[in-house]
């Protein structure tokens, strides 16, 4: 019988989620979820995980709570490891006790990972502090919710304490109820309130008010749930520390397909599985991010890796994951990294170099411009006494299966050249896409996400604005029959993000 441990996603934002928690999606054998602020975390899981979605939304359940439990209970009997990952904190009103119960009675072992707590990341993220000296002592959570899916039957007068914060979740559809209980029990029908909306995520809102008015203020903003409640003067300092709000690409809707690193199938020193650098920092600077898969970047093992490399005098890279997949075959082949002694190393471009100084190896060259043409005059520069004299040097290009060949065409009759397929991108299309019609842009970072996100809706997707990282997927955009693009005034993500920051 396997184990089964109950995980706490958080509030949302997938950066919230815990160390501990991480680790157990990674290793799970079986995945059980509810519905996800972030569906990224399922990404953590690996491909051999099997995926079961046991949610609910607008109170239309997919699974009873009693076949979750016997779910749950059947799984641990097939797997060593099942992971029951559920939004917030397993306890604080996520049923997680039941199961744990359940489970233990039937000799299950179980563990729980706490999660972060919308009731308290909530409150953080609209700049409202849960408790403050002066203002706020301690504080209340309750559920506005019960367990035949109405109105929870709260007790009010234990809440008229004007120190003490009340935080109530899952109450959305009775705010007004929530108001009128607090104020005919004694509170100050100008004490401060707040509903907050998707907290913790880019898409997060919120409507402040008083007791007297909160609840026809959410009528006129039509907040969705899932929505936080809270009451309390700490509500009136939300101005000053609303942080979060304040970033400068805070709710812009940007659509950014891209191919996922080839990180998730190697383990090695240094390669650690983050999703694009530019997600990561459009996220960063508050953008609403709908990250689209369009491809999968997956090694290829080369068998006779070590004769390779021994009469090799380059070794040139295009690309970052020319790089990791070059060390993945060097640490399967069991080799002493002493082979490496009598090779010279060429890259593209400053971000190559640095993945490749990551293995503590600088670079001997780094093209004067980031394409396999440009690495190629760079070396033919570097190299010409020695091809001038007639001695043809052993080259390696260790690259995509799929190129464009222009590095090699260009070194072609100069040196003993081999090209290495060390990787292949294959194409993938998200399953969980959701394209919004009110997008503010998409961003084009390749050719091949050019044409693999405008392969089907071509017409939908050609109504968002265009951002291009380069003159070539400028090029693919105007082929598909997109013309209005703004491109990036050099081809790095940092010029890309300038450009959308002009939205």
């Amino acid at each position: 019988m396997g184990k089964v441990v109950l995980v706490g996603a958080g509030p949302g934002d997938e950066g919230l989620l815990t160390l501990k928690g991480e680790k157990y999606i990674k290793e799970a054998d079986c995945l059980v979820y509810d519905r996800l602020s972030s569906p990224k975390l399922l990404e953590l899981a690996k491909d051999t995980c099997e995926l079961i979605y046991v949610g609910k939304e607008n109170h239309k359940h997919v699974m009873k709570q009693e076949s979750i439990n016997e779910l749950l209970f059947q799984k641990s009997n097939e797997y060593p490891l099942v992971v029951r990952l559920k939004g917030g904190d397993p306890y604080v009103f996520g049923r997680g006790g039941e199961e744990a119960l359940y489970l233990t009675d039937k000799n299950v072992r179980v563990e729980v990972v706490p999660g972060v707590s919308s009731s308290v990341a909530a409150l953080a993220d609209a700049g409202i502090p849960i408790t403050h000296r002066g203002i706020a002592k301690g504080f209340n959570v309750i559920t506005a919710h019960s367990r035949k899916d109405e109105e929870a039957d709260i007790d009010y007068s234990q809440l008229t304490d004007s120190t003490i914060t009340c935080v109530f979740l899952m109450g959305l559809a009775h705010v007004k109820s929530i108001a009128k209980g607090l104020m005919d029990a004694g509170r100050d029908k100008n004490t401060p309130a707040a509903v907050i909306s998707n907290a913790t995520l880019p898409c997060q809102r919120k409507c402040i008010g008083k007791l007297c008015d909160i609840g026809h203020k959410i009528e006129q903003a039509d907040l969705r749930s899932p929505a936080v409640i809270v009451v309390g003067d700490v509500v009136s300092l939300c101005d000053k520390l609303d942080f979060f709000e304040k970033r400068p690409m805070f709710g812009k809707k940007i659509i950014v397909p891209y191919i996922q690193s080839v990180d998730k199938y190697i383990d090695i020193p240094y390669s650690r599985g983050k999703q694009s650098q530019l997600i990561e920092k459009l996220s960063e600077l508050g953008a609403d991010v709908t990250a689209v898969i369009t491809g999968k970047i997956k090694p290829i093992i080369i068998t006779d890796f070590q004769d390779k490399i021994k009469t090799s005098d380059w070794i040139l890279f295009t690309s970052k994951n020319g790089v990791k997949t070059f060390f993945y075959n060097l640490n399967k082949s069991k080799a002493d990294i002493r082979i490496l002694c009598g090779c010279q190393f060429g890259v593209v471009g400053s971000a190559t170099a640095a993945e490749l100084r990551k293995y503590h190896i600088n670079a001997d060259l780094i093209s004067e411009v980031n394409t396999g043409k440009g690495l190629a005059d760079s070396f033919l520069k570097k190299t010409e006494l020695t091809w001038k004299k007639g001695r043809k040097q052993n080259v390696l290009i260790w690259s995509a299966q799929e190129t464009s060949g222009e590095l090699e065409k260009a070194l072609e009759g100069f040196v003993n050249l081999k090209k290495i397929d060390a990787y292949v991108n294959e194409e993938y299309i998200s399953e969980n896409v959701r394209f919004l019609d009110d997008a503010d842009a998409v961003v084009y970072t390749s050719v091949s996400n050019v044409n693999r996100f405008l392969k089907e809706n071509h017409s939908q997707k050609k109504k968002i604005k265009a951002f291009s990282i380069g003159p070539k997927t400028t090029a693919a955009l105007h082929d598909n029959g997109i013309s209005d693009v703004v491109e990036a005034y050099e081809c790095s993500y940092d010029s890309l993000i300038q450009s959308l920051k002009e939205l």
